[in-house]
């Protein structure tokens, strides 16, 4: 193993003692100079080379450094003093990179600060760790190809980053390797940054840094889109109307022991003129340096609200969540540290204004830092203008808070909660909220945040800033795998429609007809794009994951009036003389038109049309449900929504088809949890003795679902058109309507056997989607709905429905357990009569004989 040294060059004197204590170890087999402007002046030993770079940590720094690197192993040092190395530290990075899965080390080192040793202890890495002032001190070991493989996946497309090359590079390592925290001190270094822990805090928001922080942000977003952790801009509006609350908003001041400041900042909330009622919370978490009787002195203001809590382990965080739920608190809870100020009498009236005109679930403001007398202390206004509405929600990950003073709309943050600690709670519930709701921001001073000798930030020891840090990359961790998960969760459910179809003949037939259709009509298009952007939430019901899908494009299907005097009025949209010019067929066969359905549930979602204006029954044509798997490639489900089962068009035949590997009944049905009894089971047989060809179907009850199933698994080659017919005929039909009431969805388990589930319906919508007011839903469940996703057409449905609505609303649209027992009992009775496999068997065979003399060679 041998290293490659890149240091930078300083002066002739400084860089020469560097390039010396390097070629001392025996691991290092050449030293790289890095120098911007003129040539240095310097003499260089053997193995020794000067490199002209830009920036030290330049995107074209990082490439050239990639070609120039010859060895295995490879070491940045980023400091102009050279360091002092302790016995054999080199070795000791190099030992950690043995690991082929290891990309990078980093190690503990000493600082010299005013001649002073000190110990300087780093953190360990995690996948959240992107704050790009992490400190992994100055010298660096990698695994050489690490290197190189990251700065060609971030900068193969010609991408510069003037500024933030080197933070992209180790952001990029970070995905494929592990970087490595070597607990123990290697070297010490001189501190030349002599500013306390308080001041350097800010200076990602400086605005004097303004062009390396825009570069730290797109060097994220390159990580955060490779990563597939990225997330879209929030465009719903949220309702900000739910509940009951006597006052609009509530100022809440957690506090322990803060008797200097309290009544100033008490004072402050009651110097508001707001047009609407407010109260202030104060959160006395045990104070016993005088706090508390200050608190006491407004006694007689029912504004003002005195809590102690009864628990006494409770940080900032869990005193915040105890406000909160209190029933007094107001629609927007607005924060007040203990030890800062409101900027004047509006503050809560902007924010609140805010509120109301973003409909966002947090608002946050700016602030002028001061001392405690209100003079201004660098950086000054902390307006946090590097957040955009387009970008913010990804740029929060990196950045090390948010903004103050900081409001929430309180149904949201009784939802999300604060965690019980008493550094970056507000942060960990900010992150939350951006993923799926707007922040408002405020970017004028409507807030004092004081600095002075006993604020709880102004300066902390290592040790301090260490495990604050540690803490936020945990959050930052946390909540960059809940961003993957729905990267991921999306990119499964709505992905490109060239994705989602396997090989084959079939599947590139549609492809191209789909491509080919969407090149054509914008709206269809737009609507199959837009999935990608749609709201999707999972949650368990009964153990069974359902997906829950906010598609406002879908309105126009879950709102439809398909009584008979609408239908009439409207002309059909699925006859081909009423279609757009624009929507083209796809395939045909036998009398259906193959469709591109222009309001997706999912992607490459299709309609199958009768080309004949007929009724959505489909008891007598129902062997056209099975044939179209004859060009609907394997990888896609077909289904029947009933005329009074979700059908949009119940005055038309028509069947969809959308892909198998988005439907969570799918998935629940071939997964080991499924549990099912069998009704009947028929077989064929014939040629016994020289193919010895076994085709069978199987009914089965399934018992563990939302709802009562059917289901029939049958060879492709048997014809079960009849034992399907006869399980439909058997279900229940209502008064005045000609066929019972069911959702199917047919999928094929493998290449040989096709499934089919019956999904017997009692109601064609539940009651909470006539309900008034808050009580209403508007879920109108179709076959896809009863398969597990739910469809919302409107914002407030999507934020409200929950485990116990969905269950609710499978139970009460399916059928019944006594109904289904009944219907089975049907079945059964009449399955003789209506079994077109029984009488060709009983004519040729006799089936006692024949699994007596081969039943021991059949499957079971």
């Amino acid at each position: 193993m041998m290293i490659d040294c890149f240091i930078p060059f300083a002066d002739k004197e400084s860089t020469s003692q560097t390039i010396q204590l390097f070629q001392s170890c025996p691991l290092i087999q050449n030293i790289h100079i890095l120098y911007t402007g003129e040539t240095p002046n310097i003499s260089l030993p053997n193995h020794c080379f000067l490199l002209k770079v830009d920036r030290l940590t330049s995107s074209n720094t990082m490439l050239s450094i990639s070609d120039s690197v010859q060895s295995s192993h490879m070491l940045l040092y980023f400091k102009s003093t050279p360091p002092e190395l302790s016995y054999k530290a080199l070795h000791r990075m190099a030992q950690h990179l043995e690991d082929p899965t290891a990309g990078m080390a980093y190690s503990n080192y000493y600082e010299i600060k005013d001649g002073k040793v000190q110990k300087h202890p780093v953190i360990d890495y995690q996948i959240g760790s992107l704050r790009d002032d992490f400190d992994f001190g100055p010298l660096i070991m990698f695994n050489s190809k690490a290197f190189k493989d990251a700065v060609y996946d971030v900068f193969e497309g010609g991408d510069t980053l003037p500024y933030a090359g080197w933070y992209a590079v180790r952001l990029f390592i970070s995905i494929h390797y592990r970087i490595i925290h070597i607990n123990e001190y290697l070297y010490s270094q001189i501190e030349e940054d002599l500013r306390i822990s308080g001041e350097k805090q800010f200076d990602y928001v400086n605005p004097q840094n303004q062009k390396v922080q825009k570069d730290m942000e797109q060097a994220c977003a390159f990580f955060l889109a490779e990563y597939e952790a990225d997330i879209s801009p929030i465009k719903e509006k949220l309702d900000l109307t739910k509940g009951d609350f006597e006052y609009t908003a509530s100022v809440i001041i957690p506090v322990r022991n803060r008797v200097k400041t309290i009544k100033d900042a008490i004072g402050s909330v009651l110097s508001q003129k707001a047009k609407f009622k407010f109260n202030v919370l104060i959160i006395d978490n045990h104070s016993d340096d005088g706090t508390t009787e200050a608190i006491d002195e407004f006694k007689e203001n029912p504004l003002v609200v005195h809590l102690i809590p009864e628990r006494t382990d409770l940080g900032i965080g869990g005193c915040w969540d105890y406000a909160v739920n209190q029933p007094n608190c107001g629609r927007f809870a607005v924060q007040l540290d203990s030890d800062d100020l409101y900027s004047g009498p509006t503050t809560l009236q902007q924010i609140v204004d805010k509120f109301k005109k973003e409909h966002c679930g947090m608002v946050i403001g700016s602030y002028r830092m001061c001392d405690f007398n209100l003079n201004t202390l660098p950086p000054g206004i902390i307006d946090h203008k590097e957040w955009t509405d387009k970008n913010g929600m990804n740029n929060a990950l990196r950045v090390n808070g948010l903004g103050a003073p900081r409001a929430f709309y309180t149904p949201l943050i009784r939802k999300i909660g604060f965690p019980n600690v008493s550094y970056g709670e507000d942060y960990a519930v900010g992150l939350a909220i951006s993923r799926s709701y707007k922040i408002g921001r405020i970017y004028i001073p409507i807030y004092l945040c004081r600095r002075w000798e006993g604020n709880s930030d102004h300066a902390l020891s290592i040790e301090q800033t260490n495990a604050n840090n540690t803490y936020k990359d945990s959050i930052r961790t946390r909540e960059l795998m809940i961003r993957k998960g729905l990267g991921h969760l999306r990119n499964k459910m709505f992905d490109d429609e060239t994705r989602f179809l396997n090989e084959g003949r079939k599947a590139k037939e549609l492809e191209k007809s789909i491509n080919k259709q969407m090149k054509m009509w914008t709206l269809a298009k737009s609507n199959h794009d837009n999935l990608k952007d749609v709201s999707v939430d999972e949650i368990k019901v009964d153990g069974i994951p359902m997906m829950i899908q906010f598609n406002p494009a879908r309105m126009v299907s879950t709102g439809a009036k398909v009584d008979k005097k609408s239908i009439e009025k409207r002309p059909c949209f699925l006859c081909e003389s009423n279609r757009p010019p624009q929507q083209q067929v796809l395939n045909t066969m036998d009398g259906l038109d193959i469709l591109i359905n222009p309001y997706p549930i999912l992607p490459g979602h299709l309609t199958i049309a009768e080309q004949k204006h007929i009724p959505q029954k489909t008891i007598d044509p129902v062997e056209d449900f099975i044939k179209l798997f004859v060009i609907i490639p394997d990888t896609y489900a077909i289904f029947y929504n009933g005329a009074k089962c979700g059908a949009s068009a119940p005055d038309h035949m028509h069947y969809q088809a959308v892909p198998i590997k988005y439907i969570p009944l799918i998935k629940f049905y071939e997964s080991n949890k499924i549990e099912k009894e069998l009704i009947d089971r028929k077989e064929n047989i014939w040629n016994i003795e020289k193919e010895r060809t076994y085709l069978e179907a199987r009914l089965y009850k399934v018992t563990n679902y939302l709802c009562p199933l059917l289901c029939l698994e049958f060879d492709n080659d048997i014809d079960c058109n009849s034992m399907l017919q006869c399980v439909l005929e058997s279900l229940p039909v209502h008064e005045n309507e000609e066929e019972a009431r069911f959702n199917l969805i047919a999928w094929k388990i493998d290449i040989e056997k096709i499934a089919v589930i019956v999904i017997p319906r009692s109601k064609h919508r539940p009651d909470c989607y006539s309900a008034k007011g808050d009580k209403q839903l508007m879920v109108s469940p179709g076959a896809l709905d009863m398969s597990g996703i739910i469809v919302t057409a409107r914002q407030e449905d999507f934020n409200k429905i929950d485990e116990k609505e969905i269950k609710h609303i499978i139970k009460e649209c399916g059928l019944s357990k006594k109904e289904m027992e009944e219907s089975i009992e049907r079945y059964e009775q009449t399955e003789d009569e209506n079994n077109e496999f029984d009488d060709e068997f009983d004519n040729e065979f006799d089936i006692d004989d024949y699994w007596n003399k081969y039943g021991n060679k059949l499957p079971n």
